[in-house]
């Protein structure tokens, strides 16, 4: 179960300077810089759509995964998303399909998507600076992705800021997310990439 609260952020200025408060540097474990680029799909028929879902396959620095999203529950306005996620490493889509169920993924829906011709619906492709943190009784990542996201011939500019729930306290793990938004201002982005990229 993936769990995580998305903002926007205005300018990377601003991250930068969340980034290097006094509140946030003393709780830093370890920093990582990725090179993001993925590719979004669904059936003619929209069988991925229709259950308000994501799949894509995405370049992570040199690995590549596969990876399936269903329907988001939402809380805090929005700026929070729970759903289903599951991943794997895979060369490509329909590689990644075959081998989802072995870590949950419902075996029937993933055997309809390997049944149905995929349709590439668009692309991002960002840069993510990534923190894991330690706070109170939880773990998590707070990362920055920077780039832009394509749909037919439109283009759209990602600029935003995510923390993910790793491990440990939920508690603690939603009040550290609310006191950064309270804390910084932040706005809350109730869109995923996809539901934006979509929109373009």
């Amino acid at each position: 179960m993936e769990r995580e609260f998305k903002w926007n952020i205005k300018q990377a200025e601003d991250f930068d300077v969340l980034a290097d408060s006094d509140f946030v540097k003393p709780l830093v474990t370890e920093e990582t810089r990725l090179e993001m680029e993925a590719a979004y799909y669904d059936t003619a028929d929209g069988l991925v759509s229709k259950v308000h879902g994501g799949l894509r396959l995405r370049r992570e620095n040199k690995e590549t995964v596969v990876c399936l999203k269903l329907a988001a529950r939402s809380e805090f306005d929005g700026a929070c998303k729970a759903r289903e996620e599951y991943e794997v490493c895979a060369e490509d889509i329909r590689a990644g399909i075959r081998q989802l169920p072995s870590v949950g993924a419902p075996q029937d829906f993933c055997d309809q998507l390997m049944q149905s011709n995929l349709i590439e619906q668009g692309r991002t492709m960002f840069t993510r600076f990534a923190s894991q943190l330690a706070y109170k009784g939880c773990t998590c990542e707070l990362s920055f992705d920077y780039g832009r996201m394509t749909h037919l011939t439109r283009i759209g500019t990602i600029c935003e800021m995510e923390l993910e729930y790793k491990g440990g306290s939920d508690f603690d793990f939603d009040e550290l997310a609310i006191t950064l938004q309270r804390k910084f201002q932040l706005e809350p982005q109730p869109l995923s990439k996809l539901a934006r990229m979509m929109r373009l």
